[in-house]
């Protein structure tokens, strides 16, 4: 573990729930619900100093246990006649007698939510609209039935299979993901955000009760009329999340996270609460140097700064080293391999004081518009709009003029439409087709067990997205950032950060109210001024006139990237002994033809694939730590 990761870490509530049998209880558990059903009980396990009496609430038939923040405990005490006083979890035990499983339809927050329901021998497991909090469950021995907000609480328990997940961790290194649910344990799966499960003595299943825009129903769009209360939204978000305790700003120089700034700050003066702390990193390399504008705009704000160069916030071992460090005692193989450097830049807010530190994430998903616009508009016919489309790419992003009209004519246009009029004309060639080309992904060292090969060619048939979406190939895209695996690992990454680290990290554009209005604003809108991210753009640049924040285009952090790989990979490798023995003791990966691979990259002069070499450092660290870590802190 890094030291700036050791220094933070905090004694963390974790709970387990068990739904077993009398006969099968956990050894020195009582139920947290006294039950008539021998054959169905509920146990709950977890925290210290009464930290679960505090989270959980019970009634003659009924249990809750709650973990997260409620945002509308107000209203909700209000339209149910309770005292404020009561818990979070006592007053969503009464919301629930209320209104049975309709209660998620009037409860908003970041959480996770057991409903023990003795009398109709049902379970829900209830995780927040987009997965702020992660939830999990597996079955054990004994058909128990385990969930908590903690992968390694349910792998460590003796009646959960501890395995890893093969297939999913050979998938991940061919970049694919193709079950929301699964995780890198055989035996866990994962409840995505905006899902809930229910369990009963005959069936376990996870179903979405939260959807912005459920399939097969039209789309009730926003109007322009009601995208003026776009601003509100998104004030109320941010006051959600500032309302956690003194706010930090992950501040970049980007309109996303400048809005957020602005309007923390505008809300601590109007409150009096505490001034928010500006957290900037600066960027050596000159395409993403953001200093000038990170600085300014804190100046204006009249906010404190605290900026650090990017390599003074990467321990000294190098951002990769510390990278696999955090890997080795993670629930997951981390994602994020800049969190080494964010690390230390949120341990130096909370030693300012923050308590919660806020980002500008989930700005590119739902205030940009998918390029695959351009399929739609292509073929609605729609010139004047496809226009329209090219010229906000050219003036929004880095991009070269070949770049913007291959982009917007073919590869998110013509190509597209051509997969359509392929499946429409020869569905199931063409099927085919795609199946074999999707196979030819996976990696020549990868899967050289004969097994898993042929499982890796099976699990590629549920990959396959609509040749033909429905609901346009614009909203089939927007809908990926809503239920793609990799949006639930991420947030499952950022709330184990804050664990760690003892912060709450939170995203007013991940706010639901924020999502529900931006999935559902028509392209036109989003784009409004002909630039990308219209709808702040205007707004922020009107605040900070002097910055050109109303021309700015949005920087890529490829270059450094590479440049950071290119210096570290090498190193790594051979301090590695240039092999990935765990992953190929589990047939996950050849060595012979890896070292071939590794080989190719490291003596081509241009470095491409050198991310290809990281994927199988990182998974072979978090492999090979899990026995070890999981026997450390079991």
């Amino acid at each position: 573990m890094t030291t700036a990761v050791a220094e933070g870490v905090q004694t963390r509530f974790e709970w387990l729930a068990i739904v077993s049998s009398h006969r099968q209880a956990p050894t020195g558990s009582r139920p947290a619900l006294a039950s008539s059903d021998p054959e169905w009980s509920l146990y709950v396990e977890g925290g210290e100093n009464g930290a679960l009496a505090r989270h959980s609430a019970q009634a003659t038939r009924t249990a809750v246990v709650f973990d997260g923040v409620l945002y509308n405990r107000q209203e909700l005490a209000a339209e149910l006649d309770l005292r404020t006083t009561l818990s979070d979890a006592e007053l969503l035990l009464q919301a629930y007698e209320r209104w049975g499983e309709k209660l998620t339809g009037h409860i908003k927050g970041i959480f996770a939510l057991l409903i023990w329901d003795a009398a109709e021998r049902r379970l829900f497991g209830v995780r927040d609209p987009l997965g702020a909090y992660p939830l999990f469950y597996a079955h054990g021995a004994g058909g128990r039935l385990l969930l908590s907000t903690s992968m390694d609480s349910l792998v460590r328990h003796r009646s959960v299979d501890s395995s890893v997940n093969r297939a999913a961790l050979a998938d991940h290194l061919c970049h694919r993901w193709p079950y929301p649910s699964e995780t890198f344990y055989n035996a866990v799966k994962r409840v995505p955000g905006g899902c809930q499960l229910v369990a009963t003595p005959q069936s376990t299943h996870v179903n979405r009760y939260w959807d912005p825009a459920p399939p097969g129903q039209p789309i009730n769009f926003v109007s322009e009329e009601e995208l003026e209360g776009f601003d509100r939204r998104l004030e109320t978000a941010v006051a959600r999340a500032t309302g956690q305790g003194r706010p930090g700003i992950f501040l970049s120089g980007g309109l996303d996270s400048i809005s957020v700034a602005a309007l923390a700050t505008d809300l601590a003066r109007r409150s009096g609460g505490p001034t928010p702390v500006a957290l900037s990193l600066g960027f050596p390399h000159p395409d993403i140097n953001e200093e000038p504008i990170q600085r300014a705009v804190a100046e204006s704000l009249g906010i404190p700064q605290e900026f650090v160069p990017f390599f003074d916030a990467v321990p000294a071992q190098g951002l990769l080293a510390s990278a696999l460090e955090y890997t080795r005692t993670s629930p997951a193989p981390t994602l994020n391999t800049w969190s080494p450097a964010y690390t230390n830049l949120a341990l130096r807010g909370k030693r300012r004081g923050v308590e919660v530190v806020l980002s500008g994430a989930g700005g590119d998903e739902w205030l940009a518009v998918s390029p695959y616009l351009a399929a739609d508009l292509i073929r609605s016919r729609d010139i004047n709009g496809l226009w329209k489309l090219l010229r906000a790419w050219r003036r929004s992003y880095q991009m070269t003029p070949w770049q913007v009209l291959r982009g917007t004519f073919w590869t998110f246009g013509v190509r597209p439409l051509a997969g359509a009029v392929l499946h429409n004309v020869a569905p199931q060639a063409w099927h085919a087709n795609r199946l074999r080309r999707l196979r030819r992904t996976t990696r020549q060292w990868v899967a050289p067990d004969t097994q898993l090969r042929r499982e890796l060619d099976r699990r590629t048939e549920d990959i396959l997205t609509p040749a033909a979406p429905a609901s346009g190939f614009y909203f089939n895209d927007v809908r990926m950032s809503l239920e793609h695996p990799l949006t639930s690992m991420e947030l499952e990454g950022i709330f184990e950060m804050g664990q760690r680290l003892g912060l709450r990290f939170l995203h007013p554009y991940w706010d639901a109210d924020v999502v529900d209005m931006l999935y559902r604003t028509p392209p036109r809108l989003l784009s409004r001024d002909g630039r990308a991210k219209g709808l702040v753009r205007e707004t922020v640049a009107r605040r900070f006139p002097r910055l050109g924040l109303d021309r700015q285009k949005k920087l890529a952090g490829t270059s450094f990237y590479k440049s950071v790989l290119a210096d570290e990979i090498p190193r790594l490798w051979k301090s590695a002994g240039g092999r990935a023995p765990t992953l190929a003791a589990l047939g996950i990966v050849d060595p012979r033809e890896i070292d071939v691979m590794v080989e190719a990259i490291l003596s081509d002069p241009s470095r491409e694939g050198l991310g290809r070499i990281w994927d199988v450092l990182n998974l072979d660290a978090w492999v090979e730590s899990r026995p070890r870590y999981l026997r450390q802190n079991g």
